[in-house]
């Protein structure tokens, strides 16, 4: 097999997203052009010539120059909008939860051995954390543990896009206190991790990859173990199967495949532990452990869902009411102005004449610059001749 690609992205000082693609450790990587804004886009644009990403990733970095990038601005590789997990898929995470859950002792052993996985849900992609970011300690558990985990990314027809790091925080007195307490042991704030980048899933074998975890406290190391994904009970295309059997997987979603390696029952996470998780050649996940407090969580601002269909879209439908100044996780915009349920919200900026494209075509013309997190609708938008969908909204007609 050849050598690894790697997608990344980063923020600069002024908070500009960047992507860049590289081959092997990703010390240095090959920028993107700022057009394509997205790695959406660019597996858009791909399709669209009929090379495949990995083709064009390595003909990008023959044709541009490499410039290292300070790991400190490395963000989530990729615009991940759900994050889900698997449990119990390695041999030593079985005997690690039959020892510490005594109300039900073959409870593990049977999901093990059984056909069906475990599958839990961890979140939003847009609350996940990204690398050097903060994950969670809940205030109402002492029992933290990291799980560090391969992490298959889809793309957004649900097949296998790459792979990247991910930490399943878990909060472990929970677990063990009764079983039926998982959702809390394993959803709160900040308990997923994900990063620092995505191999493209043609350029890994994803059953031969050593996974390493530490956990350091004030600059000792304090645990280390190491564990290869060929112990793996289930193959990652199993576990994708399962989890869309029942339900409609969203376009671009995570699955963390299952902890290999469990902390022994002395190591418990503290405020302040740092987390590196080390998969090569995708790189290290680090991560510093932080209790929640009110005033940690009070500054996150709700999440507002909307509908984007196609990586081309400039524009998305409103799920709700969206008032100005809410926040739209998934692609880093602020709302300007009040926006109906139903009602188009502009995605990126737009100049004059620049087309409106939504669910995939184009509906109509800018009529006047469009910011990012404005109302589109009749008075900045032109309908393109033979479509009147601009000044009905609603339903079909959004």
């Amino acid at each position: 097999m050849d050598e690894a690609i790697l997608l990344m992205r980063w923020k600069d000082e002024k908070g500009a997203v960047h992507l860049g693609v590289c081959a092997g450790t990703g010390k240095a990587v090959s920028p993107v052009d700022p057009d394509m804004a997205s790695w959406e886009t660019v597996l858009q644009r791909c399709r669209e010539s009929g090379e495949s990403m990995t083709n064009w990733a390595r003909r990008w970095m023959a044709e541009h120059a490499a410039v290292e990038v300070d790991p400190a601005q490395w963000i989530v590789p990729v615009e991940v909008t759900e994050v889900w997990a698997a449990g119990v898929t390695y041999e030593l995470s079985r005997d690690a939860r039959e020892k510490e859950t005594t109300s039900a002792q073959s409870l593990y052993a049977k999901v093990y051995e059984a056909t069906r996985p475990e599958l839990f849900w961890k979140g939003l992609g847009s609350q996940a954390a990204g690398p050097f970011e903060p994950i969670g300690l809940r205030p109402d558990a002492t029992w933290h543990v990291p799980e560090p985990e391969l992490t298959v990314v889809l793309d957004d027809q649900g097949a296998i896009w790459g792979y990247t790091i991910g930490n399943d925080m878990t909060a472990r007195d929970l677990e063990a206190d009764n079983p039926l307490y998982l959702p809390q042991a394993k959803l709160f704030y900040r308990s997923a991790a994900l990063g620092p980048a995505m191999v493209l899933a043609d350029t890994v074998d994803p059953y031969a990859l050593t996974i390493t975890c530490e956990i350091w406290r004030h600059e000792m190391r304090i645990w280390q173990a190491e564990v290869t994904t060929a112990h793996m009970r289930r193959r990652t295309d199993e576990l994708v199967a399962w989890l869309g059997r029942a339900w409609p997987i969203a376009p671009f979603s995570a699955v963390m495949t299952g902890a290999g390696l469990v902390p022994p029952d002395d190591v418990a996470l503290e405020d302040g532990d740092e987390v590196r998780i080390e998969i090569l050649p995708i790189g290290v996940l680090v991560n510093h452990a932080r209790r929640i407090e009110p005033s940690w969580v009070a500054v996150v601002k709700p999440p507002q869902r909307v509908v984007r269909i196609d990586p081309r879209d400039t524009v998305a439908v409103s799920l709700g009411s969206l008032e100005p100044g809410h926040w739209i996780n998934e692609y880093n915009v602020t709302v300007r102005d009040p926006i109906p349920f139903g009602h188009k919200v502009a995605l990126v900026p737009m100049a004059v004449g620049d087309a409106v494209v939504k669910y995939g075509e184009q509906i109509g013309v800018a009529s006047r610059p469009i910011a990012a997190g404005d109302h589109v609708h009749t008075h900045n938008v032109e309908s393109v001749r033979g479509r009147g969908d601009l000044s009905v909204e609603g339903s079909e007609q959004s």
